[in-house]
């Protein structure tokens, strides 16, 4: 039997980090095309011409059955077997998205997740080399440990060689403002483009046959926390908009990262930790000087149908946000004029199950919370212990072989408005979110989404660029694989 389809339904399954929008702006309106080719500038035309002529010219070079798999397709053309022997990968993407809102403002966040407003966005053209197990969680290659780092132990035999992969991963496009290491992707090049370039990891994995399987990771990688590792299709992503638990996470870190198989009766499951130590929230600089701790558990039933992921983080949150919008950092704004360390915590518990071959479920809590300092800056800076806390569940169904429907229902409470872009509007948000994700062919999906938002609150209103307690968002996410 095949490990992977049985692993790739416990991968982290919601939706990347990584969000993807765009818009006409009228009022309550359809979009018509003409009229928006016709108002959008023309480097915009062009992005729209050179995404449709990438996404329906490459798919004719290669014949595709329903085993092939197109990450990576267009290099093993390019390379012949080269790069297959050596477990190597060279895996690309374009993610594309067309957004809209029910009201006149051009502003979508927070509830457009990690894109700032409507209309077209090349949301992410990336390319990745990686060897192994450092390439998942795409599905290039078949894992073959017992551990997976930041993913799962799996019922596969434990081996008794040491194996080293590695991850380089490149991202042009608007995700990338939200992408950044700060201290590293300190590029000034693109500061007046919507579009940026960002180096979101580079790490390397080392499997070793101590305990019952162990894995180091060291470098820059996506963070456990969140359920999202960087990459705009499933897995792991079932939606194109992001979950709030995300913009209350870190997204990457700079450090290492062990994890530890530990044995256990096949009757009981299969159960892992791990450990690590980092210079924080998004960033490589470390201006406060303290490291961040990560700490996890996860449990997988026999049959890895069921699994359960306990996920944590704890440091000093003084003075580690962005030197500047775009630059990396934490979503927290604290400081201290005494230079005292301000504890931050954010952990999740995550519950995972395939009710059957066609039906997955996810639900998620999260909780965090962020020690106060004594300097206002603005009004964004935190300067009373705050909290915030949060649920999410999810589920996916495959109408057919080609055809998934995926629903979202979400809570979050974020008391004093301590996240940057909840600041001057603390208080609750409800969510709900339905898309329908179509592979036309291997290469391709296009995912249309809606997703609903209500602000409950006492503070100024949450949506619109601050002026509505609602909003409404549809749009059309197009991801090409090569």
């Amino acid at each position: 039997m095949e490990l992977w389809p049985v692993l790739k339904s416990l991968l982290p399954n919601t939706h990347l980090k990584v969000t993807n929008l765009l818009n006409t702006s009228e009022k309550n309106a359809s979009i018509d095309t003409s009229s928006l080719f016709n108002r959008a500038p023309l480097m915009k035309k062009n992005k729209i011409k050179l995404f449709l002529i990438l996404a329906f010219i490459f798919p004719l070079y290669s014949q595709a059955n329903e085993d092939f798999y197109a990450p990576g397709s267009f290099a093993d053309e390019l390379f012949g077997d080269v790069l297959e022997k050596n477990e190597l990968a060279l895996i690309g993407w374009a993610s594309t998205t067309l957004v809209f809102n029910d009201d006149g403002s051009d502003g979508v966040l927070p509830n457009g997740g990690l894109s700032s407003d409507e209309g077209f966005h090349l949301n992410q053209l990336a390319l990745m080399f990686c060897k192994g197990d450092g390439c998942l969680p795409t599905t290039k290659f078949s894992p073959k440990h017992n551990l997976l780092s930041r993913i799962t132990p799996t019922p596969a035999p434990k081996s008794e060689s040491v194996d080293i992969g590695f991850n380089i991963l490149a991202v042009y496009g608007t995700d990338s403002q939200f992408l950044r290491v700060s201290g590293f992707d300190d590029f000034d090049f693109d500061d007046n483009h919507d579009e940026k370039l960002s180096i979101p990891q580079w790490y390397i994995d080392v499997y070793l046959p101590y305990f019952d399987g162990m894995n180091i990771m060291v470098g820059s990688f996506m963070s456990e926390l969140a359920r999202e590792i960087g990459y705009p299709y499933a897995p792991p992503r079932w939606f194109a908009t992001a979950s709030y638990e995300l913009l209350y996470s870190p997204v990457k870190h700079v450090g290492a990262l062990v994890s530890i198989k530990l044995p256990s009766h096949k009757d009981f499951g299969l159960l892992s930790i791990e450990g690590g130590i980092t210079t924080g929230w998004n960033n490589l600089d470390n201006r406060n000087g303290s490291p961040a701790y990560l700490a996890g558990l996860r449990y997988r039933t026999p049959n890895m149908r069921t699994g359960i992921d306990i996920e944590m983080i704890y440091g000093n949150g003084a003075d580690d946000f962005g030197k500047a919008p775009a630059k990396g950092g934490s979503q927290f704004f604290t400081l201290s004029s005494r230079g005292k360390d301000l504890d931050r915590f954010a952990g999740n518990v995550t519950v995972m199950h395939q009710f059957t071959p066609k039906l997955e479920a996810i639900f998620e809590f999260f909780y965090g919370s962020q020690e106060g300092g004594d300097i206002k800056a603005g009004p964004q800076f935190i300067v009373e212990d705050a909290e915030w806390y949060g649920s999410f569940i999810a589920l996916r169904y495959q109408l057919q072989s080609d055809l998934h429907l995926n629903t979202r229902a979400e809570w979050v409470k974020d008391k004093l408005g301590a996240n940057a872009l909840f600041a001057g509007s603390p208080g609750e948000v409800y969510s709900l979110t339905a898309n329908l994700d179509w592979q036309i062919n291997p290469y391709l999906n296009i995912i249309p989404e809606l997703k609903y938002d209500q602000y409950d609150g006492n503070g100024l209103p949450l949506f619109a660029n601050k002026t509505e307690n609602n909003q409404l968002l549809g749009l059309v996410n197009i991801v090409f694989k090569f």
